[in-house]
């Protein structure tokens, strides 16, 4: 799944409900019509609603210790609010996911769910969308989601019917502004060169110590994962070892000296560089594969922010969950804001 944030500060919340003097106003003048909402106490016969319309286009983000869950708007167009009367509020539901479970037609979520959402709260005019950020989840164990509504009279709608599971990774850390810190490896060709190697599974180890994962192969570590190197002023990236591949999957640049990290969120099954050394390009994001001595295999993305005089700065992601390609980050590095993100999954 290949899912797009493009962070923005638009209203987050829409207009106040009506008051109970126009509900009632309504209802005298279109029999049989309820205001999408409204209140229990705004309600006229609300024991007589029936239960809500299913959430329809739930989605998900990745992140570093979180997850960001999305779904579309019921009240306003397309649906209108007579589509889903007296729409009160959202419930999302999590369950601990494991492969293949979704082909298992009797699997349950938790009961309770993990958060309840306004129907006018979490909302972003531009693209449609509620949101709701699940930082009780850990890094290296995955999550099934559900969303289901919620009307005035209490009745809940059934589950949301997408298949939804996501898997929170470490990643580069971020600075004060919310920017991933870019991390500078070295020339390994110059004389006595030190911190020209790169271990994903160290840095994920210490996310938040910016340089843990940069080493000297053979002084720190026997080898690294990535080694990077300057021929004729040109920067490149090798495997540091034959159970590691590599493969340049293109330009992510924003123009502005930004990678679109999130452009990547899956590694892929084929395609790697048959020599194990690549052009480092600013602005790219590099897939890598990389089978331990178990055979388990990770996948791992590394992105160029930057190319400066004998150095390259990267920003890297790393998949704990063994054989999972999974690699999604926000777009641009920046942390989900709580005021109004607009989310766009294509």
């Amino acid at each position: 799944m290949l899912t797009i944030k493009m962070a923005t500060r638009r209203g987050a919340h829409r207009t106040a409900r009506r008051g109970v003097l126009t509900m009632v106003l309504m209802a005298v003048l279109v029999p049989g019509i309820f205001l999408a909402g409204c209140s229990k106490n705004d309600c006229i016969n609300c024991a007589e609603l029936p239960a809500p319309v299913v959430p329809t286009g739930v989605r998900s983000i990745s992140g570093d210790g979180y997850v960001v869950v999305q779904w579309n708007d019921l009240v306003y167009a397309p649906y209108d609010g007579a589509y889903s009367p007296n729409l009160v509020s959202y419930e999302v539901y999590r369950r601990n996911y494991n492969f293949g479970d979704e082909n298992d037609p009797n699997r349950a979520f938790d009961p309770a769910p993990i958060a309840t959402i306004g129907w006018d709260a979490n909302y972003d005019a531009g693209s449609g969308l509620h949101w709701y950020i699940d930082e009780n989840v850990t890094n290296g164990l995955q999550y099934e989601y559900a969303v289901a509504s919620v009307n005035a009279a209490g009745a809940r709608s059934a589950l949301s019917f997408e298949f939804v599971a996501d898997a929170p990774l470490p990643m580069s850390p971020l600075d004060n502004n919310g920017w991933f810190i870019p991390l500078p490896v070295y020339d390994g060709n110059i004389s006595g060169a030190v911190g020209y190697g790169f271990v994903f599974s160290r840095a994920a180890s210490a996310p938040l110590l910016p340089a843990y994962g940069r080493v000297t192969p053979g002084v720190e570590v026997g080898t690294a994962d990535l080694e990077f190197h300057f021929s004729a002023g040109v920067p490149y990236v090798s495997a540091g070892r034959a159970q590691v591949r590599i493969q340049d999957l293109g330009d992510y640049s924003d123009g502005a000296g930004h990678v679109l990290f999130e452009g990547v969120g899956w590694a892929p099954t084929s395609g790697y560089s048959q020599t194990g050394t690549l052009e480092v390009v600013a602005g790219h994001v590099y897939a890598v594969e990389i089978t331990t001595g178990a055979g388990a295999v990770h996948y791992a993305k590394l992105g160029v922010p930057s190319v400066g005089s004998g150095l390259v700065n990267i920003i890297w992601a790393y998949q704990l969950i063994v054989n999972l390609p999974e690699l999604s980050v926000p777009v641009d590095g920046r942390e989900p804001v709580t005021d109004g993100p607009q989310f766009i999954s294509l």
